[in-house]
């Protein structure tokens, strides 16, 4: 295996283990699937993605990257494209708390604000918790 390759292997471990461990640590009594992205970014590249939250369930969407990452924002879009709620606080573990009023399809959009050896892995979960999900 090209050593190229097995570097890219180890950072997506990294990045899987700690969104599992994220995802461990945030309660949930939920039947609803977790939704999971990851992928690679450079320095203010972003992704985005998008999925169904359903009304009334709240959620905790959850970033994390790899060593080589400096600083991830995380965005919730609404289905106009607008913002709802940013984290760009937290360095590289940003979480946002959202409890949608309706069922519909929102966007999410991770930003790569710093990575010191680019590309840097990143990974996001959007995970239904609490007792009120169905």
């Amino acid at each position: 295996m090209p050593a190229a390759l097995s570097g890219q292997r180890r950072w997506e471990q990294q990045v899987q283990s700690r969104l599992a461990r994220a995802v461990n640590a945030v309660s949930t009594s939920s039947r609803l699937p977790v939704v999971k992205r990851s992928g690679m970014l450079n320095t203010d590249e972003g992704a985005s993605f998008q999925t169904t939250l359903v009304q009334g369930v709240s959620y905790a969407i959850i970033a994390v990257c790899d060593d080589d990452c400096s600083r991830l924002q995380l965005t919730l879009l609404s289905p106009s494209g607008s913002e709802i709620a940013k984290e760009r606080n937290s360095e590289s573990l940003p979480t946002l708390h959202f409890r949608p009023d309706t069922t519909t399809v929102y966007g999410i959009r991770v930003v790569m604000e710093g990575c010191r050896w680019n590309p840097c892995w990143y990974a996001v979960a959007v995970v239904p918790v609490g007792k009120n999900s169905p």
